[in-house]
Order: structure tokens, then sequence, then C-alpha cells
């Protein structure tokens, strides 16, 4: 994996989707962004309005996540619930490949609930 400075000044993996979605090498349906996370509807949603929040900088799993950017990271999560304009959601984030972490770039999934939406998730 090589990695490189993309347009905002981050280390970006020159193949990873998201890098390049950050970099705006792929489109994708932003619904937030700031100077270190971009938010945007997932490509495959599970619920409607399934979201994903990616750092902007490259990192492979929760366990390579400095912890001084935690807290943009979670008020970042919050803006987006608050902009959604829900109250019931479930936050997921899988970690390694054992876990279900389909790309190799930290994201957290945001997915709005209602009764009824046919979404499990399984024990």
């Amino acid at each position: 994996m090589v990695y490189k400075f993309g347009v905002v000044g981050y280390f970006m993996s020159d193949d990873c989707v998201f890098c390049k979605i950050v970099n705006g090498d792929i489109p994708a349906e932003v619904f937030l962004a700031n100077d270190d996370f971009i938010v945007i509807l997932d490509a495959n949603p599970k619920v409607e309005g399934h979201l994903l929040v990616i750092p902007k900088r490259h990192y492979d799993n929760f366990l390579d996540f400095p912890l001084e950017v935690y807290e943009k990271f979670l008020v970042t999560v919050k803006d987006a619930v608050e902009k959604l304009g829900v109250k019931d959601f479930n936050l997921i984030l899988n970690n390694g490949k054992d876990a279900g972490q389909v790309v190799g770039h930290l994201h957290l999934h945001i997915l709005p609930r209602k009764e009824g939406d046919g979404f499990e998730i399984g024990a």
C-alpha cells in the first residue's frame, strides 16, 4: 500500500476507495463535511438514510485512530444524526475483517431506525 498526500494535505492510500472519495476521484453523495471528516450516503444502504462517517485522513481501523481526533469524530457523528433529524439509530463500527470491515479505512455507519424497517443486527 502506498500512501501519498491528498488534496487536503492528509495521508491517503492510493488503493483505498474512501481515500478516492475524499480526494474527489470517485463521486459520492456528501451529506456533511468538515475539516477532518466527510459524511456520505452509503452506496448500498441497509436502511433509508444510511450514512458513513469517514475520516479524511487514512486510518486502517479504529486502533490506528489517534486519541486527539476522537472528540471531533464523535461531534461529527452527532452533527450528522442531528441533521438527519432522527432519535432512533444504530452506530456501527466494524473493526477488522472478522468483524465485517470490508473497506480498510476506518468508517462508522449511522443507521436511522424506524419500526418495520426490516433491518436486524445479528447476535
